[in-house]
């Protein structure tokens, strides 16, 4: 979908916001549940029930790992759940267990889950965690180059493809086209200038003089943020085009600054006023 301005000129649809972070936890349960299933369909066929290639014990172990798998899919959903809002007693009640014993069962999990969502080893300019142990690939960044593992908008066209291929026209997703990446959530662009002060916050925490090129790159990104904002025709705050102003200037400014920032750990070494412009001057 495109937009015409008044003067005749096709601006292209903005891409995609990127998946929210109970989207992504959405999609890892729907992976587990796709890898049980076709654990089960593998067993269900006879037709090599009397080859001389299944030993003994053959179908006990493989329904095992079928086990296992369901176990990992009720982690998983136990995950999303928190990701969703649900409390540790409304888990519980679910499956029949205390909210202690639940918290037992699956604190760990989540708790590994949101470790790189909430400090990731770097974030995105527009915000979102960039880190090798979220699955799948959880970042997004057009324009970046593309982890080896995929990303999530990968995982999700490929469950799409793969739960269409065993679709029956009695399931109620039978006529949609996206059957899984269709009902992800994604931010807003709202949610995603609320993310860039998370990037601001973050470049304080690694730096004591954060570089200055990032920032300007803040401010770009929030500038198109605002004007995206303007274009979606909702309702704007009345000093959005103050900001906007103000944001280029910074930007126009830092672009001007030499240096690279101050980490902390510069800060400290023997020539902490050399490490800040370096070979930049």
């Amino acid at each position: 979908m495109t937009e015409t301005s008044p003067t005749g000129d096709v601006t292209p649809e903005p891409p995609p916001h990127p998946y929210t972070e109970t989207a992504l936890a959405r999609l890892m349960l729907s992976h587990a549940l796709r890898e049980t299933a076709e654990c089960a369909l593998h067993g269900m066929a006879t037709g090599d029930d009397a080859s001389s290639t299944v030993g003994p014990g053959d179908y006990v172990r493989e329904a095992a790992r079928l086990a296992r798998l369901a176990e990992d899919v009720q982690r998983w959903a136990a995950v999303y759940e928190r990701e969703r809002g649900t409390s540790w007693e409304e888990v519980g009640e679910a499956l029949n267990i205390t909210r202690q014993s639940a918290h037992t069962r699956f604190a760990e999990h989540v708790k590994k889950w949101r470790a790189p969502l909430d400090k990731p080893e770097k974030l995105l300019p527009d915000g979102t965690p960039d880190d090798e142990r979220i699955p799948y690939g959880a970042r997004y960044a057009p324009g970046h180059p593309r982890p080896a593992y995929g990303t999530a908008e990968d995982t999700a066209r490929d469950l799409d493809r793969w739960l269409r291929q065993h679709t029956g026209p009695t399931d109620h997703w039978d006529d949609q086209e996206n059957p899984i990446s269709g009902g992800l959530p994604r931010h807003s662009t709202t949610s995603m200038v609320m993310l860039t002060q998370r990037v601001s916050h973050r470049l304080l925490e690694d730096q004591m003089v954060p570089d200055p090129q990032a920032q300007a790159d803040l401010c770009d990104h929030r500038v198109a943020l605002y004007e995206r904002l303007i274009r979606e025709g909702g309702t704007v705050p009345t000093e959005i085009h103050q900001w906007i102003a103000k944001d280029r200037a910074r930007a126009a400014a830092l672009r001007a600054t030499p240096g690279r920032g101050v980490t902390w750990d510069e800060m400290a070494g023997p020539e902490p006023v050399a490490a800040q412009h370096g070979d930049d001057q």
